[in-house]
């Protein structure tokens, strides 16, 4: 499931990247219901309410002790890392998208499917400022 979803997402976003379209909320929120699809468990999706591509309305442990913005913030948050990734003009582009998958992680904006999300972001970013895409093994996903 996830692989298709994945191979979807990609067809959304080809014209996007040719196009070189910045980064908006509305992206970010399709690019996870694309990605999501189909994937949401019955705690999330009947319990708590939560769906592919809306916010998450629920705190999330992200690590040990880390939740992550809380759900309250998350659409400010992502505004102000969008804002300031859109800003960058400076000729290092892969310090800036590896920041923009940390701090979006970090944010955690989304009850799942945060890491695949933040990862076709770093992509994305990459593209659309003539960089290529990079590969993330599943080995080194912890690193």
């Amino acid at each position: 499931m996830e692989q298709h979803n994945q191979k979807l997402c990609y067809e959304f976003l080809k014209e996007k990247i040719v196009n070189k379209e910045p980064l908006s909320l509305e992206l970010v929120k399709e690019v996870h219901r694309i990605l999501t699809a189909g994937t949401y468990d019955e705690h999330r999706y009947i319990i708590n309410q939560e769906r592919p591509g809306e916010f998450k309305k629920h705190d999330y442990v992200t690590g040990i002790y880390q939740v992550g913005s809380p759900a309250e913030q998350v659409e400010s948050d992502l505004e102000e890392l969008i804002a300031e990734v859109t800003a960058y003009k400076g000729n290092d582009i892969l310090m800036a998208a590896a920041y923009l998958q940390a701090k979006f992680e970090y944010i955690h904006p989304f009850a799942d499917g945060n890491g695949r999300v933040g990862r076709t972001l770093l992509n994305y970013y990459l593209m659309i400022n003539n960089h290529p895409p990079l590969i993330i093994y599943d080995e080194d996903k912890r690193l």
